[in-house]
């Protein structure tokens, strides 16, 4: 609308824009009319927004706010720019930032009672994003679902490779065919000599040990896809038997050893003797890609077969490479469809003993993983819940067969945990047809009230397993409210706390700062291992942009932890963490360019420190 038509309406030279009376040349404004129906607030200019239920006393109310809130947003995002320009400029704050406002101060007629009940409102209706990569007809493509916000904006970025080149690993022909044919067999080749040059490749067997146990050592405490009685104690004396003159023939086959050669990738990937990303690892990945493909893995699969694409996924997630992260996803769930055959129980099939067991483990241990992708990705989880009959083991199967194993994760409860509380959470969430905010509200209380094991046992003095257990349901929570914590701040960013979606604001801020403190306490007992586990970088940038919007927001309420506190805390933590984690650095380039600037004018405009920028550091280095 043009200025000079409100002008002629609020001179009433022409109609109301609402009720369209004429005011002839009184300008008694509200009309009459606009008073009866409710609307005298949008008189004579503003009218309420079309559409089904919108003709209602209070609607132009909350119509106004809405829009005076997208103006607020607008005037916070002016103020910003206005101060990072004057600190550049002069030495003495800008006369229209000296006093501090709020839109509060003119709102203390504020009626709550005109804002929809919680319980009317659902998961924010978002799609999520499509990322094309070249022509959108024929590029590749990267979709996020609505809650894997915080991963779109590690993909926005160019790739942010470390010092650590890499490599291109010298292997004889047959084997590169195989490797670039993955996850087909290419043909007409024998595979039985490339299978023998194969085996040429791999270490001695101290080493291969060795490896195995620094994977165990390394990964147990987050999951258990094998045991070491699998892969130390059956498989290596299996493969390395013929390699030692054995006139027995090979009893194992090509999947498992690729199983092996994928153990030793990531043993070495987590190795802290070799630098991360090294030409090590990469070469029995590699060779662990062509091992697998000298059998069909379409047409002769088995449990084998699952856990080498399985791990495949999980050096995809560590390989340093953000582009690999697609390869990540598509590999788990490429394993969770192969691996259909395996959400049956064992039982039915006549397994017993240690062999179902490991299968039932395995099932719950890949179906929670799965899960986790789909909270961190918002992609659909590729196992059903619906679909799923495998039982949990007992605790007298966990006692029976991992004694003499490392230390795993949660036990059985990790697996109770996935059931009764992760599933619903991704069916909530991901669903078609938005969740009611009061089954957000249920679903919450369940998590609180399921209790966590506590670990005393503790091995490990560093404590990566009582890390995870520290944080494990304040991730869920947050995960569990961050669409909403997203609506609440788009529909009150002066004051989310007014939101009907208050509570879901407050949670997700806590557990965020919950996270940020967790993983910094971690990252300063064990850099080496954080740094290489992606996961906790995934989730720790998750966190710290819930607490980055919080605090860059400058919002109007007084919060308990501080956001400003906790940002320059994650950005430190990042700034750490990047000299040896792509991931981390992948997280800290969005940090300087979103926050960090902002965070140097809240911190001198706080203090009253208008000295040039270069006189002094900032508290976060870029």
């Amino acid at each position: 609308m043009s200025s000079s038509k409100e002008g002629k309406r609020t001179r009433g030279e022409i109609a109301c824009a609402e009720c369209r009376r004429y005011v002839f040349r009184q300008s008694v404004f509200p009309c009459s009319t606009c008073v009866k129906r409710g609307c005298k607030m949008l008189c004579p200019n503003g009218t309420m927004p079309p559409g089904k239920g919108s003709r209602f006393v209070g609607v132009a109310e909350e119509y106004l706010r809405r829009k005076a809130a997208k103006l607020e947003e607008r005037m916070r995002s002016l103020e910003d720019a206005l101060a990072i320009v004057q600190i550049n400029t002069s030495t003495e704050p800008h006369p229209l930032l000296a006093k501090k406002w709020t839109i509060d101060d003119a709102d203390d007629e504020h009626d709550a009672d005109s804002i929809s009940t919680t319980a009317e409102y659902g998961v924010i209706d978002a799609l999520g994003s499509l990322h094309f990569d070249g022509d959108f007809q024929s590029g590749a493509t990267r979709f996020f679902g609505p809650s894997g916000g915080s991963e779109t904006a590690k993909q926005i970025n160019t790739e942010t490779p470390l010092s650590t080149e890499i490599q291109e690993i010298d292997l004889p022909p047959a084997i590169i065919a195989f490797d670039q044919a993955f996850p087909l067999t290419p043909p007409n080749i024998h595979t039985t000599p490339v299978r023998k040059m194969i085996e040429l490749y791999l270490p001695t067997r101290s080493r291969a040990v060795s490896l195995c146990d620094i994977f165990l050592a390394s990964l147990s405490w987050m999951f258990q896809i094998v045991s070491r009685h699998q892969i130390v104690d059956r498989l290596i004396p299996l493969i390395y038997r013929p390699m030692m003159g054995s006139a027995q023939p090979p009893g194992h086959g090509p999947h498992d050893l690729a199983l092996l050669l994928v153990v030793l990738a990531l043993g070495a990937l987590l190795d802290p003797t070799l630098p991360p990303y090294n030409t090590e690892a990469r070469r029995y990945y590699k060779l662990a890609r062509a091992a697998l493909c000298l059998q069909n893995v379409l047409v002769n699969r088995s449990v084998v077969t699952v856990k080498v694409l399985h791990l495949m996924s999980v050096y995809n997630g560590m390989s340093g490479l953000e582009s690999n992260l697609e390869n990540c996803y598509s590999l788990l769930n490429f394993a969770g469809q192969v691996a259909l055959q395996v959400d049956k129980d064992p039982s039915r099939w006549g397994f017993v003993g240690r062999e179902l067991y490991e299968r039932r483990s395995y099932f719950w241990t890949l179906h929670s993983l799965s899960l986790w992708q789909s909270l961190v990705t918002g992609r659909p989880p590729v196992i059903m819940p619906a679909f799923v009959d495998c039982q949990i083991p007992s605790d007298l199967d966990e006692a029976t067969y991992q004694s003499g194993e490392t230390t795993v994760g949660f036990g059985n409860w990790s697996s109770l945990y996935t059931m009764e509380c992760l599933a619903p959470i991704v069916e909530a969430i991901q669903a078609t047809k938005p969740s009611s905010y009061q089954t957000i509200l249920e679903l919450d209380r369940k998590i609180r009230e399921f209790s966590v094991p506590v670990f005393t046992d503790e091995p490990d003095s560093d404590g990566m397993r009582l890390f995870a257990q520290s944080h494990y349901r304040e991730l869920t929570l947050m995960y569990l409210h961050r669409g909403f914590f997203a609506q609440a701040m788009t529909d009150f960013p002066s004051d989310p706390l007014r939101s009907p979606l208050g509570q879901s604001f407050i949670v997700a801020y806590r557990c965020a700062s919950v996270l940020i403190i967790a993983t910094d306490d971690q990252f300063a007992k064990q850099p080496l291992l954080c740094s290489r586990v992606w996961r906790v970088w995934s989730f720790a940038f998750s966190a710290a942009v819930i607490v980055g919007t919080v605090a860059t927001r400058r919002l109007g309420i007084k919060l308990d932890p501080d956001p400003f506190e906790h940002l320059e805390r994650a950005c430190s933590l990042f700034n750490d963490a990047a000299r040896t984690s792509s991931r981390a650095k992948k997280g800290l380039v969005s940090f300087e360019q979103e926050w960090l600037l902002l965070t140097r004018v809240h911190h001198r405009t706080s203090t009253g420190d208008f000295a040039s920028p270069s006189s002094k550091s900032d508290s976060c280095q870029d």
